[in-house]
């Protein structure tokens, strides 16, 4: 892959650029697990427009670079083996991994442990019993929360809300112009006050659909605390993100 640079300072900021068919509006930058810089565009985009536009805002290119930098020194390299603690709720918990005789597996968290037991416990099938397990929890606790949360709002009281769960990279919940809620399944290793924001947050969004100060204060009536759950989830959301 072609490597390209912008400057800043005299410091030469090294990037690529990598095409996704869901890009088709804007340039937005990700970092790389070897910490290099990646400029996701859009096809159409040239390479010279995309080099342009980070340049002219440079400045702002180095400091993601930091952050980002920063926060994946935060980040715990899983192996799936017993012992290794996994998020689930704002918690740790130690992952305990038990051989079954029987075909299939079996997850639950027990006595302040996750305990996944199966057949053949590899990594890859440890990995993808663990997220089936986080999948299933965060359908249960989403729902609840909904559902909790559109009985207190005047607005959805009466409606009934479909839900849906996704895996997504940077967005923690959605709501679609069909009233339609969309939460990241990642979102379940976060705190319940950070879930809480994200579900009252998208519940707002059946009444309004943008961030204006109807919205605000609509959030602000059906979850006090919005604020500083925002601030936490902001701050450790990489965290919860990580596989």
């Amino acid at each position: 892959m072609k490597r390209y640079s912008i400057h800043h300072n005299d410091q030469a900021i090294e990037f690529d650029i990598v095409h996704r068919p869901a890009v088709t509006r804007r340039i937005h930058l990700e970092i790389s697990q070897s910490g290099d810089l990646q400029v996701v565009a859009p096809r159409r985009m040239s390479r010279r427009s995309i080099r342009k536009a980070l340049q002219s805002r440079s400045g702002s290119v180095v400091g993601f670079l930091q952050r980002a930098r920063s926060q994946q020194q935060d980040l715990t390299e899983y192996h799936y083996t017993s012992g290794e603690e996994h998020l689930f709720m704002g918690q740790r918990y130690p992952l305990e991994i038990r051989l079954r005789e029987r075909r299939g597996a079996r997850v639950e968290l027990e006595n302040g442990r996750i305990r996944l037991e199966l057949s053949h416990p590899d990594q890859k099938q440890v990995s993808r019993h663990l997220q089936d397990w986080y999948r299933a929890q965060a359908g249960k606790y989403f729902a609840e929360r909904l559902a909790a949360f559109c009985r207190a709002a005047p607005w959805a009281a009466d409606k009934e809300v479909s839900m849906r769960l996704r895996r997504m990279k940077r967005t923690w919940g959605s709501c679609s112009s069909k009233g339609i809620i969309t939460f990241n399944t990642q979102l379940v290793k976060a705190p319940p006050e950070c879930i809480d924001y994200v579900v009252a947050h998208e519940v707002c969004h059946l009444e309004e659909h943008n961030h204006g100060k109807a919205f605000y204060a609509l959030q602000a009536r059906l979850y006090p605390g919005w604020k500083e759950a925002k601030s936490r989830l902001r701050a450790q959301g990489h965290i919860f993100l990580h596989q």
